[in-house]
C-alpha cells in the first residue's frame, strides 16, 4: 500500500477543516444544516398531535391532565451548538445571533464563554439563519428550520399561560401571522379585598351581641347534624324537587343594609318586595344547573327567593355554586355560607355538596349573592347522598367558626400586584413589541390601574368581558364588540389581550378571532385546550365550558363554525367590510 505524501496528507486536513468548519475555524454542530427543529416539549406535542376524540377523552383524566400540567407550560428551547475557539481577550468568547428569514430580522443574541447556548420563543415554520462568531473575527452561519406545528409557545416569565394568537392556517390556505396578536394571563395580578378580622369586628361593631348570636346560629349547624345523623354512613336524606324559577330582587346596597338581615330572618314565605326593590322571575336556563346568572346594580346584591316541598322532617342535601359571595337560609336560618367567596372554579352546582335542615311540606330559601367578575350566577341542585364524615368535613371547614368569614367586611381593596420585572419586560416590550394591552377583567379585577403594568408606552384598554355562553348574551356582545373595535386599527399592533388565567375571557374571545380567521374547528377546540398545559383541573373541560361556548353559535347561520361566527359578528353591527380589514392585517399574503 503506497503511501500519502506528507504534503497531499496537509493539504486533505486542510480541506476537511474547511468543508466541517469553514475557512473561519468554527463548526456548527447543533442545529445541523437545514434541520427541522421542534418548539414543542415531548408531553405538548403528543397532545397536538392526538385526535380530537383522544384530546376529549383524556380531558377528563386527572392523571393525565396532572402529567400534562407536569410537562410544562413552556415551549421547548431551542440548543445551538458549535466547536473551535478563540483567541485570549477581554469579554465573552463567542457571540450567538439568530436571524428570521427572509427579512433577517434578529431573534436573539446571546454572548458565552462556552460552545452552547439556548433560546425559545420562535415563531413556527419559519426559516431562521444563525451565526457563531468567536472574539478575534471567526465566524460560521448555518441555517434551520422551527417545525409547523401550532402553538407558538412563549415564556412570558412570570406572566403565565402565554402564547401567540398566530401560527395556524386560516382562510384560502393563508397562515395567521405569527407576532401580531398573543394571549396570556393577567400581566398583574388581580386586585385583593383585604376584610377585617374577627376581633376588628367586634371592637368596632354597636351590637356585638347580634353579631355573636349570628356565629353561634351557624356553627350550631354542625352539632344538629351530628345529633341526627349519629354513626350512620350515609345520612337519612328526605325529597323535595327545587323549582325550575326563582324570585330575583336586586336592592341597593345601603338599603340591605339597613334592614335586609333582619328581614331574610323573619320572612316565611317569597315577598312581593324586598328592602324597595320590585320582584323579578329567572327561570331556569339551557344549560342545566347553570339555573341562574344575571348582573347585579352596581352597588347592591342579587337576593334570590325560592318554595320548595319537602317529603318530611330531615336532611336534604343540595350542590352549590356561585358567582362569587354568597349565603344560603332555609327558613330564616343560615344553613350554609360562602361569605368568603366560592372558591372553586369553574362555578357549577357541583362545587359544594351539603345537608340543609327542612321541614315537611313548605320550605324557603333564600340567597344573597354578591357578584364577582362581571356579574353573578347562582347554580343549585338536589345532591345524592354522601357519606355523614364528608358532609361533617364540608360544613366543620367551612368556617363556620369565624366570624370574620362569615360576615366578610370590607376594610380596604390592595391592588394587584405586577407580574412585570427586570428579567420579562426586555421580552414583552421588545422581543413581542407590544404596543396595546387589552385588559378583559372587571373593574373589581383591576381596581386602582392608571395604565399597563408593561408601561407608558403601551396603550391599556380595559373592556370587561364575558365568556362561554355569555357571548350571546346583550352585554357579553357589546363588551366583545368593544374588543373587536381594537383590532381593526393597524395602529394598535402588537397587542396582548388577557383576563386573568387567560383561560375563559381570553379563551373566548380567541376562538372568535380565530375563527373569523378561518382556522378550522378542529385546530379552534386545540388552541383552548392548550390551557391545560398551564390547568390541571378536570373541570377545565369541554362539557362544563367550551362545548357552550361553541353551542352558542348554533343558532347562526352557516354551514361552518367559521361562517357562523362571521355571521354573529355582523349582527354585532359590523360590516363585511371591517372583517375584511381584520383579515387583511392578521392573514399572510396568498
Amino acid at each position: 500500500m503506497k503511501r500519502i505524501p506528507a504534503a497531499f496528507a496537509v493539504f486533505l486536513f486542510a480541506a476537511a477543516s474547511a468543508l466541517f468548519a469553514g475557512e473561519s475555524g468554527i463548526r456548527l454542530v447543533e442545529p445541523a444544516e437545514g434541520a427541522v427543529v421542534p418548539l414543542l416539549r415531548p408531553a405538548q406535542k403528543m397532545f397536538v398531535l392526538m385526535p380530537r376524540d383522544a384530546r376529549v377523552n383524556v380531558y377528563t383524566n386527572e392523571a393525565f391532565r396532572r402529567a400534562l400540567r407536569d410537562g410544562g407550560e413552556k415551549p421547548a428551547k431551542v440548543g445551538f451548538a458549535w466547536k473551535g475557539s478563540a483567541p485570549a481577550g477581554d469579554g465573552p468568547a463567542f457571540a450567538v445571533e439568530v436571524r428570521r428569514l427572509p427579512d433577517g430580522k434578529v431573534f436573539f443574541r446571546g454572548e458565552t464563554d462556552h460552545h452552547h447556548i439556548e433560546a425559545d420563543g420562535f415563531e413556527i415554520a419559519r426559516e431562521w439563519e444563525w451565526t457563531v462568531r468567536a472574539r478575534g473575527g471567526a465566524s460560521a452561519t448555518g441555517r434551520f428550520r422551527t417545525e409547523d406545528l401550532a402553538p407558538r409557545l412563549v415564556d412570558g416569565g412570570a406572566v403565565p399561560n402565554v402564547r401567540d394568537l398566530g401560527g395556524r392556517i386560516g382562510l384560502d390556505g393563508r397562515r395567521v401571522r405569527q407576532g401580531l396578536v398573543f394571549r396570556s394571563a393577567g400581566l398583574n395580578s388581580n386586585a385583593s379585598d383585604v376584610f377585617y378580622t374577627r376581633d376588628e369586628l367586634l371592637e368596632a361593631s354597636d351590637d356585638p351581641a347580634a353579631l355573636l348570636a349570628r356565629e353561634g346560629e351557624v356553627s350550631n349547624l354542625v352539632s344538629r347534624m351530628r345529633a341526627d345523623f349519629g354513626d350512620s354512613a350515609a345520612p337519612p336524606l328526605v325529597s323535595a324537587e327545587l323549582p325550575r324559577e326563582w324570585t330575583l330582587f336586586r336592592p341597593e346596597q345601603e338599603a340591605f343594609d339597613a334592614d335586609g338581615e333582619r328581614a331574610l330572618a323573619a320572612l316565611t314565605a317569597v315577598p312581593e318586595t324586598f328592602c324597595g326593590a320590585r320582584a323579578e322571575i329567572l327561570r331556569e336556563n339551557a344549560e342545566g344547573d347553570w339555573i341562574l346568572h344575571g348582573r347585579a346594580k352596581a352597588k347592591g346584591p342579587a337576593v334570590l327567593f325560592a318554595a320548595i316541598d319537602a317529603s318530611d322532617d330531615g336532611w336534604l342535601s343540595l350542590g352549590c355554586g356561585a358567582d362569587w359571595y354568597w349565603t344560603l337560609r332555609v327558613n330564616g336560618e343560615i344553613a350554609f355560607d360562602r361569605a368568603g367567596g366560592n372558591e372553586k372554579l369553574p362555578i357549577n352546582a357541583d362545587d359544594w355538596t351539603f345537608p340543609v335542615r327542612v321541614r315537611k311540606g313548605a320550605n324557603l330559601l333564600s340567597v344573597v349573592l354578591k357578584p364577582g367578575s362581571g356579574g353573578w350566577r347562582w347554580c343549585c341542585k338536589t345532591a345524592p347522598a354522601v357519606p355523614v364524615a364528608t358532609l361533617v368535613r364540608t360544613l366543620a371547614d367551612n368556617g363556620t367558626d369565624r366570624l370574620d368569614r362569615i360576615f366578610h367586611v370590607l376594610k380596604c381593596i390592595q391592588p394587584g400586584e405586577t407580574r412585570i420585572d427586570d428579567k420579562n419586560r426586555s421580552l414583552w416590550l421588545e422581543t413581542l413589541g407590544v404596543r396595546t394591552d387589552i385588559d378583559l377583567r372587571s373593574d373589581g379585577e383591576v381596581y386602582g390601574m392608571e395604565g399597563s403594568p408593561l408601561g407608558p408606552t403601551v396603550a391599556w384598554t380595559n373592556i370587561s368581558s364575558s365568556a362561554y355562553a355569555g357571548l350571546q348574551e346583550e352585554w357579553g356582545r357589546k363588551q366583545f364588540a368593544k374588543v373587536f373595535r381594537v383590532f381593526l386599527d393597524p395602529a394598535n399592533y402588537p397587542i396582548d389581550f388577557h383576563c386573568i388565567a387567560g383561560q375563559d375571557r381570553t379563551g373566548a374571545v380567541a376562538f372568535v378571532l380565530n375563527a373569523l380567521l378561518g382556522v378550522e374547528e378542529d385546530q379552534l377546540r386545540l388552541d383552548w385546550e392548550v390551557t391545560a398545559f398551564h390547568n390541571r383541573s378536570t373541570d377545565f373541560c369541554h362539557g362544563k365550558l367550551f362545548d357552550k361556548l361553541l353551542r352558542g353559535f348554533d343558532r347562526w347561520p352557516g354551514d361552518t363554525v367559521n361562517e357562523r361566527v362571521e355571521a354573529w359578528t355582523l349582527d354585532l353591527g359590523f360590516t363585511p367590510e371591517d372583517v375584511a380589514k381584520f383579515r387583511g392585517i392578521m392573514l399572510e399574503p396568498r
